[in-house]
């Protein structure tokens, strides 16, 4: 059963719900990541879509679906690294005995698709951010690593680190399309191609040559 978390209806909170496609109600306003998995119903193994929606989302741009997600994902890891921190070390007498010991994230698994869905206001699932070939999730900034300056920000250097990582993961999103753009421009001036001429432009081209 959905969880909902509402003081009114014009406040958007933080919440997080799990949930089977089809069978679990979406929340409004969430951005949303699928998996597929295999669970046992009435005895026998089916294939079902499972859910991750976190509520949240203020703005339809690509940074402002990315925040709540990101917001969970930055949660998951400094808890778990503080985990690791906090028992890092035995002392037996004089002797320091590292455990090794450290947690491991029920969150990463949602990074192994492509794309980040988006509910409307009536919890209605959208596609809206859709990465390219072969970027994955896992390979944004969403999947936050040790080296990351989110793992030990606080206060006013995190809120801002977090808009600025939300708009830097949405333009990642793209950038193969952007790069193949750039190369084909790069290249075309190198062999000194001239863009092929559409009737409209070769139509203006004749007039000023007339002119």
């Amino acid at each position: 059963m959905a969880k909902t978390n509402k003081t009114n209806n014009n406040e958007i909170k933080f919440n997080v719900t799990f949930g089977t496609q089809g069978v679990t109600p979406m929340p409004a306003n969430a951005a949303v990541l699928l998996r597929n998995a295999k669970k046992r119903i009435d005895g026998e193994m089916v294939e079902v879509t499972e859910f991750m929606a976190v509520e949240g989302v203020k703005r339809i741009s690509g940074d402002g679906i990315l925040l709540p997600l990101l917001a969970l994902m930055v949660a998951d890891a400094q808890e778990r690294n503080g985990f690791a921190v906090a028992f890092k070390v035995v002392k037996v007498g004089t002797e320091e005995i590292e455990t090794k010991l450290t947690a491991k994230s029920t969150f990463t698994r949602w990074l192994a698709g492509n794309v980040v869905y988006k509910t409307d206001s009536n919890g209605t699932l959208k596609s809206d951010l859709t990465l390219d070939d072969g970027l994955l999730l896992r390979h944004t900034a969403l999947n936050v690593k040790k080296t990351s300056p989110l793992l030990t920000a606080t206060g006013d250097a995190l809120a801002a680190l977090m808009k600025t990582t939300a708009k830097a993961i949405a333009k990642q999103a793209n950038l193969r399309t952007s790069i193949l753009a750039k190369a084909e421009s790069i290249y075309n001036d190198a062999v000194d191609n001239k863009p092929a001429l559409t009737p409209t432009s070769e139509a203006k081209t004749a007039k000023k040559q007339a002119a």
